[in-house]
């Protein structure tokens, strides 16, 4: 299977990595941080709390350094594994599978459970990373899904609006570009994820030192079909530029047999929004397996 790097330049990946590393070192929050051998290259793990497992997987362009506040508001009653996704930008393999990718990562995800993880796990996934989480395999190993403005059940909706700031940001990176797309993917929840001034940080040194990955097509309907028996939640923002509850209700119905979730207020960047929102729906979960 091809590979490519995902970034442009040595000195772009090494400023990338060193952003993520300092803001791991600042983390006051107890944690370790470990690197597992897998199929897609070297995978950096960050494990924090105590309590039942939660396997947390981001988004495109985004990675555990990226999603502390997200962990402290989950680390007081869960042990969160945040797993950085190889061929996104963060601690991992840089590498990015050419083909198949999503299978892939699915196999990836696998590996980095069986690795990382000593009990039954929630898989959470964000965006990208719910169509990572619905590609693995359901098994014993699986407690269940929560699944979060999710790629994979839909084609992204891209709207003239989503275009003017996503070219730019990607032409031209600057700070406001940053902010003002992080604007454009928030909603209307406790705050924006463009007034976090490490994420525009952030998403500024990913336009500039990475070749950032579009959106993953629809996965097939049997491999969400095999879902069936496992508990699975699915939810999206009433804000949600990309995934919008009228475009991914009808797959989660019948394809996973859930009803999917209406987030109010919440956009694209719910779990940055509002930090608190994954645990909310981690204990929505933990009521209907009871």
């Amino acid at each position: 299977m091809a590979l490519q790097s995902i970034y442009t330049s040595h000195g772009g990946e090494q400023h990338v990595r060193q952003w993520c590393r300092d803001r791991l070192s600042a983390w006051a929050t107890p944690h370790e941080v470990s690197t597992l051998e897998t199929s897609l290259g070297v995978t950096t793990v960050v494990t924090a709390g105590q309590g039942p497992a939660v396997v947390l997987l981001a988004g495109t362009n985004f990675c555990a350094a990226t999603m502390l506040e997200v962990a402290d508001a989950l680390a007081p009653t869960r042990q969160v594994i945040l797993a950085d996704l190889p061929g996104q930008p963060g601690l991992s393999s840089s590498q990015r599978p050419r083909r198949e990718r999503v299978t892939a990562y699915g196999r990836w995800t696998e590996e980095v459970m069986k690795k990382a993880v000593s009990g039954p796990a929630v898989l959470v996934g964000h965006s990208l990373g719910a169509a990572v989480a619905l590609a693995t395999t359901p098994g014993p190993h699986l407690a269940g899904l929560v699944l979060v403005s999710p790629a994979g059940l839909s084609r992204a909706r891209l709207t003239p609006a989503v275009l003017r700031a996503t070219l730019p940001w990607i032409a031209a990176p600057s700070p406001a570009r940053s902010r003002a797309l992080l604007n454009l993917m928030s909603g209307q929840a406790p705050h924006s994820a463009g007034t976090d001034q490490n994420l525009v940080e952030w998403m500024t040194l990913v336009a500039r030192h990475t070749r950032t990955s579009l959106a993953p097509p629809p996965l097939p309907g049997p491999l969400l079909r095999r879902w069936a028996g496992t508990p699975v939640l699915v939810a999206t923002g009433t804000q949600d530029c990309f995934y919008p509850l009228a475009r991914i209700a009808g797959s989660a119905r019948a394809l996973l047999g859930t009803e999917a979730i209406a987030l109010p207020g919440v956009g694209h960047l719910g779990p940055h929004e509002d930090p608190a929102l994954l645990t909310a729906l981690l204990d929505r979960l933990d009521t209907h397996r009871e």
